[in-house]
């Protein structure tokens, strides 16, 4: 990228502008002079010429030049035979005046032929007008070179006054590339071109330090989910362990038996902490669920009967509306969504667990309750971070934050209402029509 001095460039150009224009109007006062200088030196001749015709009504021809010098005329008449006549200049004696009449070269001349065949000549000189037109090419001249050196003087000057706010935009920079944050430059008038230039450079910042903080965030995020599975998968893959190395020493066949059931349940908990884990992860990633049209009320009804043959001593009961709208979710995070409510729910009720959907203000909402001992008032935000437990009911402390990230990805929310988790979906605007 060339990157010329902006300020010379406006000075120069500015400055061709100003010679273009001067040069223009140089030339139109020089032609404009000279045509009225013509006009005045053929209306002198014509004069000449008109008195020289009346007093070549009075004199004869050999006398008619020595009348018209007189008179301050140059003239000439030449005879028919070819015979040349003129007059000598007049010498003015002193403190008499006589018009001039000698000739200064070039000059210019009017011929008219008098009635006996004689042709007589009047003449001008040039002098004067070529005179006057070379000292106003001189003066033209010198005039524009001033104005040309004044003009680039004041034009540097102001360029730079009006340049000054790029150098606000410099020092911004700078400051900002040696760690300073925070920075804008906040323009009084955006809609100038300095100010579309300020306004463009306070929204890349604004950017720029939104990708950072995301980054952090994102870096934040990986790091503590790292530590938090490391820390969680510790404790099944040690017991899984120490239950393969206790089967290498127990002799009895009961005994192996019951070690291999353990391990089998430790390595159920270890793949649904995994799957657990990783729904974390993508939640974390923020990226957009894949939505499909979908019956809630069915998911729900499904889940529900999923969720039955765990909890044989527990009573469900699904209440739902019958003209729910179809809604486009991601099926398969909502539905592991509703199954977290449920199992949470299944660990903590005594007899019966409630499952109620229905569309309303806007949202399609899943209530999910049971008759446990609840969630006391202090711990109803604490429920929702990762790996946190109330209780020693054998939750990976992972099910209530998958099921509000699941909720918030669709732009809804997960909330306890007291007695029950209530989850949102909101219905765009054409279903709910």
């Amino acid at each position: 990228m060339r990157t010329p001095s902006l300020r010379r460039r406006v000075a120069l150009a500015s400055t061709a502008v100003l010679v273009t224009v001067l040069l223009a109007i140089d030339a139109f006062l020089y032609v404009t002079l000279d045509a009225h200088l013509e006009v005045a030196l053929d209306e002198v001749l014509d004069t000449r010429l008109g008195v020289a015709e009346r007093l070549a009504a009075q004199l004869p021809p050999q006398q008619l030049p020595g009348a018209l010098t007189e008179l301050g005329i140059p003239a000439s008449v030449r005879s028919p035979s070819g015979e040349l006549y003129e007059a000598a200049p007049v010498t003015p004696r002193v403190g008499q005046y006589v018009p001039p009449t000698a000739l200064t070269l070039p000059r210019v001349e009017r011929n008219v032929v008098l009635p006996d065949g004689e042709s007589l000549t009047v003449y001008a000189s040039r002098a004067g007008v070529d005179a006057t037109l070379r000292q106003l090419l001189l003066l033209e001249l010198l005039g524009t070179l001033a104005a040309i050196v004044v003009a680039f003087v004041l034009l540097r000057w102001v360029s730079r006054m009006a340049l000054a706010p790029l150098g606000l935009v410099v020092d911004t920079a700078e400051r900002t590339a040696t760690g300073s944050s925070g920075l804008r430059l906040r323009p009084d008038r955006p809609h100038t071109e300095l100010g579309r230039v300020a306004a463009a450079y306070d929204r890349m910042l604004d950017s720029l330090e939104a990708a950072v903080r995301r980054a952090e965030e994102s870096d934040e995020r990986s790091r503590r989910f790292l530590a938090d599975a490391a820390h969680q998968l510790r404790t099944p893959v040690t017991r899984m362990r120490t239950t393969v190395e206790s089967m290498f020493r127990a002799d009895d066949a009961e005994d192996r038996d019951r070690l291999l059931t353990t391990l089998v349940r430790e390595t159920g908990r270890t793949r649904k902490l995994l799957a657990a884990l990783l729904r974390v992860a993508r939640l974390d990633r923020g990226g957009p669920p894949t939505r499909t049209p979908t019956d809630v009320e069915a998911i729900c009804r499904k889940e529900v009967e999923r969720a039955e043959p765990f909890a044989p001593h527990l009573r469900f009961t699904l209440r739902g509306d019958v003209d729910l709208p179809l809604v486009e979710i991601d099926e398969e995070g909502v539905r592991e969504a509703l199954s977290n409510l449920l199992d949470n729910a299944r660990r903590h009720a005594r007899e019966e667990i409630v499952v109620e959907v229905r569309a309303e203000a806007g949202a399609v909402r899943i209530s999910v309750g049971d008759d446990g001992p609840g969630v006391p008032l202090a711990d109803r935000d604490r429920i929702f971070e990762r790996f946190a437990s109330l209780d020693d009911k054998g939750g990976s402390g992972l099910g209530l934050p998958i099921a509000r990230g699941v909720a918030r990805a669709h732009g809804g929310d997960l909330v306890h209402t007291g007695r029950a988790f209530e989850l949102a979906l909101p219905i765009p605007a054409a279903a709910r029509s």
